[in-house]
């Protein structure tokens, strides 16, 4: 979710800074298909524990390496791409934090104090929310899973790696808007 407000925050200052989405025509993403795949492969991974027989944390690892992978061939594809380096970077220190444990994100004890996050807690607790996992402050990587709770009231908790990601994906889109702006302006 922090990915899609860095974007929307981006575009509102492109277009505040003249910038224009016809921008990614000048030069679009290759494999855009990957991320999307991706993404929707991590969206099913409640709906795989109904499809695949047994314990979920036998076949979740391999989902979670399918979906990192499919990312890094995106990223790969695109490397030419410097603020989509800062996605690359992120996606490491996720990837980093996960191969601790399980290939789940940890959830860092400090999310169990903030009063916004209970279900969310309860949910990971009860296993419902596959992905993630509570773990203590002795745990590995613990400070780079989601440990550092989200401002103004937005209740959550996001990764050093999800921030690193936000930040490539507003830089990127400021690049992509503002490509071109001279040659806008005569338009």
């Amino acid at each position: 979710m922090l990915l899609v407000y860095f974007l929307i925050l981006s575009l509102l200052i492109g277009y505040m800074r003249g910038g224009r989405l016809r921008g990614y025509m000048q030069k679009p993403l290759r494999g855009l298909g990957w991320p999307i795949v991706a993404f929707l492969l991590e969206a099913a991974f409640g709906q795989m524990r109904e499809w695949i027989p047994g314990d979920p944390l036998r076949w979740l690892w391999v989902a979670v390496c399918v979906e990192y992978a499919l990312l890094f061939v995106f990223l790969w594809l695109n490397r030419d791409e410097s603020a989509l380096w800062l996605l690359a970077a992120g996606t490491a220190l996720n990837v980093c934090a996960m191969a601790f444990h399980q290939m789940r994100m940890p959830v860092s004890p400090a999310a169990l104090d903030i009063e916004a996050l209970k279900e969310f807690v309860a949910r990971v607790a009860s296993g419902e929310l596959l992905e993630y996992k509570l773990v203590g402050w002795d745990a590995p990587l613990w400070w780079l899973g989601d440990a550092i709770p989200l401002a103004w009231g937005i209740p959550g908790v996001v990764s050093i790696g999800d921030c690193f990601m936000g930040v490539g994906v507003f830089l990127w889109t400021q690049t992509m808007m503002l490509r071109g702006k001279s040659d806008l302006a005569k338009m």
